[in-house]
């Protein structure tokens, strides 16, 4: 432990001991630490036939936590390196009203690229991952642009909501744009009887707008008593 009123973060003489009680904060050398997740509980055992049973316990104990954690049927998915920093992401995102569909703890694997392409299926907006202070496994990111899941990696909370409200901006903006020739402006309009210059296709005539806007594309009809309205074609141009 570091001396009395000296940081953990800051370099520093350690003093050793034995055993420590209480709340206080230890230094840890072991090996394969770079597997520890940070937020789990820390068992200690010297018998060999308990390592199995306290492994298990500690994957319960992450289970049933991520378990815990209330998700909706549609949503981006959501990736960070411990549970403190995987519940803050979280409630800053409900504050902005970002819905989030699955959540994981450490490294972007394939297999989470795979959970979060099932998104694709229901709103593709939300067929991504916010990575936050996690890596990206090199095969997880070939099979997430073959899969066409986009993952946001950022060690600032901020900077995942910008990147991903852009992101969001832009499918709309690209979606917008591949279907503005199906988009239908209501019209009300009325034929300049001097206006009209053919009477056969294509029946070319002036009018004018008297609600509405039309613009090329919009189908024209003509009011009917009938169940249906007498159609005869679309507006190809307008001025």
């Amino acid at each position: 432990m570091p001396k009395p009123l000296k940081e953990l973060r800051v370099k520093n003489e350690y003093i050793h001991y034995k055993e420590v009680r209480g709340a206080r904060g230890v230094k840890v050398l072991a090996k394969n630490l770079e597997k520890v997740l940070a937020g789990l509980p820390v068992y200690i055992t010297d018998r060999e036939d308990e390592i199995d049973y306290l492994r298990n316990e500690a994957d319960a104990q992450l289970a049933n936590a991520l378990h815990a954690i209330k998700k909706k049927p549609e949503g981006v998915y959501v990736q960070a390196s411990t549970l403190g920093s995987l519940e803050a992401l979280l409630e800053f995102l409900k504050s902005q009203k970002i819905p989030y569909s699955n959540v994981n703890i450490g490294p972007v694997h394939k297999k989470d690229v795979q959970k979060a392409s099932a998104m694709k299926e229901h709103k593709a907006e939300y067929a991504c991952i916010l990575a936050f202070d996690v890596k990206i496994e090199r095969e997880a990111q070939i099979f997430a642009d073959h899969e066409g899941v986009k993952v946001f990696q950022a060690d600032i909370i901020y900077h995942l909501q910008d990147a991903f409200l852009k992101y969001r901006e832009e499918l709309k903006e690209k979606a917008r744009r591949e279907n503005e020739h199906l988009a239908i402006f209501p019209c009300k309009l009325r034929v300049l009887p001097n206006h009209v210059y053919n009477t056969r296709n294509p029946i070319v005539f002036g009018v004018s707008i008297e609600a509405g806007q039309v613009k090329r594309g919009t189908p024209i009809c003509v009011p009917s008593k009938e169940p249906k309205n007498v159609e005869f074609g679309s507006a190809t141009i307008s001025e």
